[in-house]
């Protein structure tokens, strides 16, 4: 349908009539109603503010556009004056745009002309308004403007937020009643356009914190999930207390903080795990999630969900256990009268097993490791219900693992203490739990075949491995190669052994190295042996490892 004379527009007379109706109804957005209407339609309101824009770029000439367009003027003139839509960056952009394309350097007739002073007094109204609600500072106070309008934005923006803060005290006898809640929801509605406004972010944060004790929704589902998305982006900078709020009362807001942080790693190309620990710790989720139980639990669940869809990611794995070790860490922060007991947070999985995993290997001598993880495996043996006609995974086996997914630390220390061991002990008893853990690790769920069968074939790929590195072994590593790669165990558990092997081993690793070139090729795992690497190195970092293990480590990374 055309609008106007002239050429067809890309949009209906009755969209116009519709926003030209609201543009006339909101007028400067003094009323709640007009308020809460604008905020609520700021989406379809950009759309067609991009279909104006990208029909004024079609026009000839100002003229052109008035002729085509004969509301446009009208339109954006009132929408200049309207603070909640000036106050939303995307729409203030919109608009300036348009009067840009309404703008004639040159003006050939009246009509550009008086369309030009138009457009300078509308940009004198946005220079001074700046976006941030209808201030009308006295004149002639004998400061710059600019300055005065920012002491005056200041006093307002700390006036609201101590107001905000005055706990709705009111016994409402009667549900229609007014309490103060109902002027905090209008608060909200006429902040959500400005929250990734810094001047405003004190007010944003007050309404985030208000204590709450009457049942009335006292924030708009606009503020919270405009809150929602400036945290997410990163354009909106609160205090702590106010973003775990927001997470406490809103379940969106905290699961998208969750999947933004899985997505930011398991995207990237190169994953870094050095900066991972800064982004766990940046994202404030560990120091939440010890202040309040609840938020740990949906986080643990979010992990829980995707780790049933990604059972075999190493990345989603590694993710898990560097963000429970900020956990533990901000946990074990904690004054001991406020710290909740870890089964408040664990509560799936038996005690005993739970507090041997959660004890960093950090806080259990060296000489003990071994019998600590020998308890574990023994333990989680007994969970599993290991038989021999491999019984069907239950939640139980499935809690097992995921806890031993969040606790990895000790998957690390089994497989390196495998790693260091001679090769003559590579049969012995004290191997063989240390194989059984690594075997449930990397394979939780059976998948059609016994678990008994993948221990005594993760043993005899233990001994393929172990005659790599003996120096009396037939060099032959076209056979190692090919027994590597058909066996149908996980290749993320051969190669974590071989890694451990080539780091921790007495003997050359050069010719082990080779090996796990060539298994690479065949896998196409070059980005995981990478982590399993850079893993073994933060390890070592926080550890007193000798100068061997480390030149090792820099040949084996150096040979990448």
């Amino acid at each position: 349908m055309s609008v106007g004379s002239g050429r067809m527009a890309p949009f209906s007379e009755p969209d116009v009539r519709f926003w030209m109706a609201k543009a006339v109804e909101w007028g400067q957005a003094t009323a709640p109603f007009a308020q809460l209407d604008t905020v609520r339609s700021l989406g379809g309101l950009r759309d067609f503010l991009q279909t104006v824009l990208g029909a004024l770029q079609l026009t000839s000439s100002t003229t052109d556009a008035v002729q085509t367009l004969p509301f446009v003027g009208q339109f954006l003139g009132r929408l200049c004056w309207n603070p909640l839509v000036t106050a939303d960056e995307e729409s203030r952009t919109l608009l300036l745009q348009c009067l840009w394309c309404l703008f004639t350097t040159e003006p050939r007739n009246t009509i550009e002309q008086n369309a030009n002073e138009w457009i300078r007094k509308v940009l004198c109204h946005l220079a001074v308004d700046d976006g941030v609600g209808s201030l009308h500072p006295v004149n002639f106070t004998g400061s710059p403007y600019n300055k005065h309008h920012a002491n005056m934005l200041k006093k307002m923006v700390s006036v609201l937020a101590e107001d905000v803060l005055r706990a709705c005290s009111r016994t409402l006898e009667n549900p229609t009643d007014r309490c103060c809640c109902d002027d905090i929801f209008n608060l909200s509605v006429a902040c959500a356009p400005l929250v990734t406004r810094s001047e405003v972010a004190p007010l944003i944060g007050a309404l985030l914190k208000r204590p709450v004790s009457c049942p009335r929704p006292h924030l708009s589902e606009e503020f919270v999930e405009a809150v929602n998305s400036a945290l997410q982006d990163k354009k909106l900078h609160v205090e702590e207390e106010a973003v775990m709020t927001q997470w406490c009362c809103s379940l969106t807001s905290l699961e998208g903080t969750v999947l933004s942080l899985v997505q930011s790693f398991l995207s990237q190309a190169k994953p870094n795990l050095h900066s991972l620990q800064g982004h766990i710790s940046d994202s404030l989720l560990p120091k939440a999630c010890v202040l309040h139980c609840p938020v740990f639990l949906i986080v643990n669940n979010i992990f829980r969900t995707l780790l049933l869809e990604m059972e075999e990611s190493l990345l989603l794995q590694t993710l898990i256990k560097f963000f429970t070790c900020a956990f533990l860490k901000a946990h074990a922060a904690q004054v001991p009268e406020e710290r909740l007991s870890p089964k408040n947070f664990f509560p799936l999985v038996p005690q005993s097993l739970l507090m041997s995993l959660i004890t960093s290997p950090s806080e259990v001598p060296t000489e003990v490791w071994l019998d600590h993880l020998t308890w574990i495996s023994t333990e989680i043996q007994r969970v599993a219900g290991d038989a021999s006609d491999g019984e069907e995974d239950t939640p139980r086996v499935f809690e097992a693992w995921f806890l031993l997914i969040h606790c990895g630390m000790w998957v690390d220390v089994a497989a390196q203490l495998l790693g260091s061991r001679h090769p003559e002990h590579e049969l012995s008893a004290c191997s063989v739990p240390l194989l059984w853990l690594l075997t449930f690790f990397y394979h939780p769920t059976n998948r059609g075949h016994h678990r008994m069968q993948q221990c005594r074939q993760v043993r005899r790929i233990w001994g393929k491995m172990q005659g790599i590195f003996s120096e009396c072994s037939c060099p032959d590593d076209c056979e190692h190669v090919n027994v590597l790669l058909s066996t149908s165990l996980s290749k993320h558990l051969i190669l974590s052994l071989l890694l451990n092997l080539a780091v921790f081993s007495q003997q050359p690793c050069g010719r082990p190295v080779g090996i796990i070139h060539k298994l690479l090729e065949g896998w196409h795992l070059k980005m995981e042996a990478e982590l399993i690497i850079d893993n073994i190195e933060i390890r070592l970092n926080d550890s007193s490892a000798g100068p061997r293990v480390k030149s090792r480590l820099k040949t084996i990374r150096d040979s990448f």
